[in-house]
């Protein structure tokens, strides 16, 4: 029996916008009608190096942790997800082979910090595992106080499904087709979240 859902936020919006895929409205009314407390994870790997040449390059620009956060909270008010956590995974091998651990460790500390800046105490959870890994989802189960296996994790990538299948979820994929389809008729884009 699911007692949980984690929710992909590519399973959920147009990348790069708050705009919902089709049903997803109707799908978390039906976990809201049935009490099903959920959780939003998103992996954001090139927050790290992109907050790095942020910083070199525009040191007095907005930065790129609240341009993060703002796209949160618009997604969070579009779909009506207000107390639902938010779990965004910022490992990054790449940049984590291109700094010293104390550089890439002072990023991921910093970025942490402002994200959460930004969101009341539990609403935001910041994680240093390279994504996506059984380890992600099992401290969201935790979280959520059920057993990986009363959890359901809707999301788009094999790789996001394979973690979470290793992690002991029932995995449900959002078809593809739904997706490309909603790109080419409304377009994609990539922006910072």
């Amino acid at each position: 029996m699911i007692k949980a859902a984690i929710l992909d936020l590519d399973a959920l919006v147009q990348k790069g916008s708050a705009i919902p895929l089709p049903g997803i409205p109707e799908r978390l009314a039906s976990f809201s009608a049935q009490r099903i407390p959920l959780a939003i994870i998103s992996n954001q790997n090139t927050l790290i190096e992109r907050t790095a040449e942020q910083r070199a390059f525009s040191p007095d620009g907005v930065s790129v942790p609240a341009r993060v956060a703002a796209n949160i909270k618009e997604i969070t008010q579009e779909l009506g997800l207000y107390g639902v956590p938010w779990f965004i995974s910022l490992g990054d091998a790449n940049a984590r082979r291109r700094m010293s651990d104390a550089q890439y460790q002072g990023l991921i500390e910093q970025i942490a910090f402002e994200l959460g800046s930004f969101f009341p105490e539990g609403a935001l959870f910041v994680s240093q595992v390279i994504g996506p890994a059984p380890a992600l989802f099992l401290t969201i189960a935790q979280h959520l106080q059920v057993a990986p296996s009363e959890c359901l994790y809707l999301g788009v990538g094999e790789k996001e499904r394979e973690a979470a299948e290793a992690a002991g979820m029932t995995c449900e994929l959002v078809p593809a087709i739904e997706v490309a389809a909603f790109e080419a008729t409304f377009g994609s884009f990539e922006a910072t979240l």
